[in-house]
């Protein structure tokens, strides 16, 4: 009993003891710390400049603008710019005024790609603010060869000295395209063609004249620079223009029948005026069919309506029409296609020249068993064969020249 009582003394003794030891080890270290700590800021506290707020950063052509707010610290006197991790760096001279002031700073010689800058702020005691620091993307040469000048699909000149463009699409960083070309009065003109447009018009633009164009972009809406393709060269052909241009229209009515096809138009500038198959067959004929509305079986003529001859012409050259029926076996038994009112006038003097059907040559590719292009005084009706069904049949109806 009593040997239990004089052990539970000792044990009670030694944790007094190292309870006293862990104290004693406790306020030493705090005094080493306070030693080490009062080397830096003597007998006051630290003297912290006012920091950049609101950091701000706008990539540009290896360059960026860093922007921060100066709000209330009058002691501020210069910055430093950090970037690439402390390898580069750029610094400069502030002036505080007594409202917020608004810092912009434009740090050149940056290589492209994401970077992210480090500002400190200084007094004149050389006390600095805490870190301010933002991420941004610097462009560049390999940004630039990204780009593509904006697609032209087609140019037309037009009547009155101006042309005509239809663009592609544009993408989402185009700001605009800018044409360059010298107009009819030997004039230098800068022409911009924003986004939204796919076709515009060049005005005063010279018959056959050149031109250039480039695509400007912006990386993104906060982006520094504007980005440019190079110009591009291009060149138009000089084409005709009528003052008077012809405008030629008919009629037509189908019947009987069941093959598709076989009723189309043409247009020559280089048949030669001898009406045999070879002659007719070597000429390079323009198929305008498409152009024109054809009867599909109604009981009355239907009118083609009227289309204008000028994109078919050619300097000093007449230009022939032709009515082509074509039958072919095994596509359907053919039709009867009457053709009436042929007209071709002009458009401002309104000079007609009517093409009379017994005006019109005929031309036949393959035998025919009967007459397959019927003439009355007002009507041309185009038929197939009546037993020669298993014979490809091509009949044309060419007018004279027309001038």
């Amino acid at each position: 009993m009593i040997k239990r009582r004089y052990n539970k003394r000792i044990m009670k003794m030694d944790r007094l003891f190292w309870t006293v030891c862990i104290l004693l080890l406790i306020a030493s270290s705090c005094k080493k710390m306070d030693f080490n700590y009062k080397q830096f800021i003597g007998d006051g506290e630290i003297d912290y400049v006012g920091k950049a707020d609101s950091l701000h950063v706008k990539g540009g052509d290896e360059r960026a603008e860093l922007s921060w707010l100066l709000i209330s610290d009058p002691s501020v006197s210069s910055y430093k710019i950090y970037w690439d991790n402390k390898q580069d760096s750029s610094s400069g001279a502030l002036t505080k005024t007594d409202g917020i002031d608004t810092v912009k700073v434009i740090v050149d010689n940056v290589t492209e790609g994401s970077h992210e800058f480090s500002v400190y702020l200084f007094n004149d005691k050389g006390n600095t603010s805490v870190l301010s620091s933002v991420m941004g993307r610097v462009y560049g040469p390999l940004y630039r060869r990204t780009l593509l000048n904006r697609l032209i699909v087609n140019s037309q000149f037009l009547k009155g000295d101006s042309l005509e463009l239809e663009l592609g699409l544009s993408e989402e960083t185009l700001l605009y395209s800018e044409v360059k070309y010298l107009n009819i009065n030997d004039e230098l003109i800068s022409f911009m063609i924003t986004p939204d447009v796919e076709i515009d018009t060049l005005p005063d633009f010279p018959n056959g004249g050149d031109f250039e164009m480039r695509s400007a972009f912006k990386p993104d809406s906060l982006a520094l620079d504007t980005f440019y393709t190079e110009f591009e060269q291009y060149e138009t052909e000089e084409v005709v223009i009528i003052e008077d241009p012809f405008q030629f229209s008919f009629s037509t009515r189908v019947a009987y029948g069941n093959q598709a096809d076989q009723f189309s138009v043409l247009v020559s500038t280089d048949f030669d005026g001898v009406y045999e198959l070879n002659n007719v067959e070597g000429a390079d004929w323009t198929d305008i069919t498409d152009e024109f509305l054809l009867s599909t079986g109604q009981t009355d003529f239907v009118n083609s309506g009227a289309i204008d001859l000028s994109p078919y012409v050619e300097p000093d050259q007449p230009i022939y029409i032709a009515f082509k029926y074509t039958y072919l076996p095994d596509s359907g038994t053919p039709r009867n296609w009457m053709l009436e009112n042929v007209l071709v006038e002009t458009e401002d003097s309104k000079r007609e020249v009517g093409i009379e059907p017994g005006e019109l040559e005929f031309v036949y590719s393959g035998d025919t068993d009967r007459d397959v292009a019927v003439v009355t005084p007002t009507r041309v009706t185009f038929r197939g064969n009546d037993e020669l069904r298993d014979k490809t049949l091509i009949t044309w109806g060419i007018s004279g020249p027309l001038e």
